[in-house]
């Protein structure tokens, strides 16, 4: 409320003004002073300011994303009037819908939606308000230019205040998300394989189509792309192997349109592939190993034969496992613990005997390969 300050001068004057109109004479002049004090404030209340307009300000922060069909809007609720009160009388949000076609092509905004816009309960940033539009009907095989989006806040007079800002979204078709997922685990990984939808539309220098894999491993709140490949690849198939082994993960993959118009480029998603769930159970041993040999190496005591190989390379190598056996006989593990190192002294041999050697190697996980080919040695007679 609007507080007078009296002026000194014009209150005595006023005073002064009642003095002359209870003798009789200049009875004009006091009625002009006393009304020139009141706008003064001289003891009497200010005049009231005038009523809020009530059109709320504009909205500044639209943004919007596209997902396939589906455009998603969201925007900050306007909470005061262009004079900045809070708003109190209720009012509408109107969603627009202009196509643009070329750079100078005009606009025709279009209401699609509307929202209510609520009187405003107390100072601070609005709530988040969000709309969707679908764009089925405006996407065809080659269709191209943008949908131009506003929000339009108006009072419950139907006006409004200040423009809005707009935001566009490309008019570029979606590929279909591909059909018959699968994710299964082999040595190296997790292959995902799919098959498309349908035939992939030809790229160009305005329009290209990808796919993107996306994982998540299972608790985990987010998920990560893992690779993007193009959309016409024959082979339809990746193998991840980012993946650590024991633990369950969830594949989709994302179709996504890379569209570019002049200056302009960007990415557009289209519908997420059925989702599918995989065990990374590891049950792929190592490769058997090679180049195994044995000699004989005599001493003065404890002579033994000496076994070497040609070391395996896989990352998840444990160690390996010496196999002995004699003529006729079954072989049997010699060593009681993984051996470390491609090389293995035996010396339990007897004079006089053959002996036949093979090796395995073991992983991390307890997967045992093949054994390699054997190799034989015979210990001489004392």
């Amino acid at each position: 409320m609007a507080i007078a300050i009296p002026h000194p001068l014009l209150c005595k004057n006023a005073n002064t003004a009642q003095g002359f109109q209870s003798r009789g004479s200049g009875f004009h002049a006091a009625v002009l002073i006393l009304a020139l004090s009141a706008l003064l404030g001289c003891g009497v209340p200010g005049a009231p300011l005038p009523p809020s307009a009530d059109i709320p300000r504009f909205v500044g922060d639209l943004k919007a994303v596209r997902k396939g069909d589906t455009v998603t809007l969201r925007w900050t609720t306007p909470t005061e009037t262009s004079d900045g009160e809070l708003i109190r009388k209720p009012g509408k949000m109107l969603v627009q819908r202009a196509l643009r076609s070329g750079p100078n092509s005009d606009l025709v905004f279009q209401t699609i939606s509307e929202l209510p816009l609520q009187p405003t309960l107390k100072e601070g940033r609005g709530e988040q308000a969000t709309a969707k539009d679908t764009l089925t009907n405006l996407l065809r095989p080659g269709s191209s230019g943008f949908a131009v989006y506003t929000v339009l806040a108006q009072g419950r007079n139907g006006k409004s205040f200040g423009l809005p800002n707009r935001v566009s979204v490309p008019l570029v078709p979606n590929l279909p998300s591909p059909l018959k997922l699968s994710a299964n685990p082999v040595p190296t990984g997790i292959m995902i394989t799919w098959e498309p939808s349908g035939p992939v539309p030809n790229a160009n220098t305005q329009t290209q189509y990808a796919y993107k894999i996306m994982r998540r491993l299972q608790g985990a709140k987010d998920p990560v792309p893992v690779t993007q490949v193009k959309a016409d690849d024959p082979a339809n198939s990746f193998t991840d192997t980012g993946i650590e082994w024991e633990k369950s993960y969830q594949y989709w993959i994302v179709p996504v349109t890379l569209w570019q118009d002049g200056n302009r480029k960007g990415e557009i998603e289209g519908d997420d592939s059925p989702v599918v769930d995989v065990l990374a159970h590891d049950s792929f041993p190592p490769a058997n190993p090679s180049g195994i040999e044995a000699v004989y190496s005599p001493a003065t005591t404890n002579s033994f034969i000496d076994i070497t190989w040609t070391a395996n390379t896989e990352p998840d190598l444990a160690g390996y496992n010496v196999y002995r056996r004699r003529e006729n006989e079954l072989p049997v593990k010699i060593n009681s613990d993984l051996i470390k190192t491609p090389r293995f002294p035996d010396p339990g041999v007897q004079p006089g005997m053959k002996y036949f050697y093979s090796v395995t190697a073991v992983d991390l996980r307890g997967n045992e390969s093949g054994k390699s080919e054997e190799t034989s040695e015979t210990v001489p007679k004392d």
